[in-house]
């Protein structure tokens, strides 16, 4: 029997689209649009806050930690640690402080994960494994880095970070937040991709400053082999979706942008897709709606 040959589908070509991811399936529409066919690759990286800045910068010092097996503490001080904090230009004085507090409690964090991932046993990591994978019908292939992976096994690691509040009497203060007593379904269903492709057992570490939660296949039925395939199909019916507005729209931008209509609430009122988000990047959107 002659070998299949995957081939990127018409619909994503004609956008110049080579691949998709778990992280822009799961993406509304009108922010998918806005953030792969209006913002450049650059201005698109540029756009964060303290949250996704402060849970990169966990995920450095665990994988530096495990991967290179130095302590917590000595990666925290390391010249790469330090100039990704330096980097990080805060959006407002909230964002400024929330930023602050999760390094402060970097290693709290860092080491609560770390506690997870020593209830897996001896393992060797490697971290940021690129993959690749196609699930027909979906017309292209997923693209994705994970987190650790041993001989045995795959996992991403989950952040859970509090809020800053501005009191009249203790000045900035930060919340303490607990892990999900289940992991969230979205995650779930990042994980089912990665165990496709590579065909190893999943985990989840999910860490705070002051918790820590391990799901595994031994522990968690939402990451039995059953639960894995069932997330992934609906995970892959996100993608064909998509696809059928590409299809709609056939290589056309404008109409592209018809189908996935933005909602001005959200952006007058800066909710979380937008934050962060400058006024001439939003009124280069717009201008398809004239």
């Amino acid at each position: 029997m002659a070998n299949h040959i995957n081939v990127i589908g018409d619909s994503y070509k004609k956008f110049g689209l080579k691949h998709t991811s778990k992280s822009t399936a799961c993406l509304p529409h009108t922010i998918r649009f806005f953030k792969k066919h209006i913002l450049t690759p650059k201005e698109n990286s540029e756009i964060s806050n303290a949250s996704f800045s402060g849970g990169t910068l966990i995920h450095l010092i665990v994988q530096d930690s495990l991967t290179k097996g130095m302590k917590v503490a000595e990666v925290i001080k390391s010249e790469k640690i330090q100039n990704k904090i330096n980097e990080y230009k805060p959006l407002d004085e909230k964002d400024e402080q929330k930023f602050k507090f999760i390094v402060k409690l970097a290693q709290e964090t860092a080491l609560n994960h770390l506690s997870n991932i020593a209830e897996l046993g001896g393992q060797e990591w490697q971290d940021e494994q690129e993959q690749v994978l196609w699930t027909p019908p979906v017309k292209t292939y997923w693209l994705m880095y994970i987190d650790l992976v041993s001989k045995t096994l795959l996992g991403d690691l989950k952040n859970k970070f509090g809020n800053p509040t501005l009191t009249k009497t203790k000045g900035w203060t930060y919340s303490n937040v607990k892990c999900p007593d289940r992991p969230f379904y979205s995650d779930v269903q990042q994980v089912a991709l990665y165990n496709k492709a590579t065909g190893l057992k999943p985990f989840l570490s999910y860490a705070s400053n002051c918790d820590r939660k391990l799901f595994t296949q031994e522990n968690c039925e939402d990451l039995s082999q059953e639960s894995l395939e069932k997330a992934l199909k609906e995970l892959m019916i996100y993608e064909i979706a998509w696809e059928k507005k590409l299809e709609l729209a056939d290589g056309d931008l404008d109409t592209l942008a018809w189908l996935c209509c933005p909602d001005f609430s959200d952006i007058k009122k800066k909710s979380f897709w937008w934050t962060g988000v400058a006024q001439e990047q939003i009124d280069r959107l717009l201008k398809h709606y004239d």
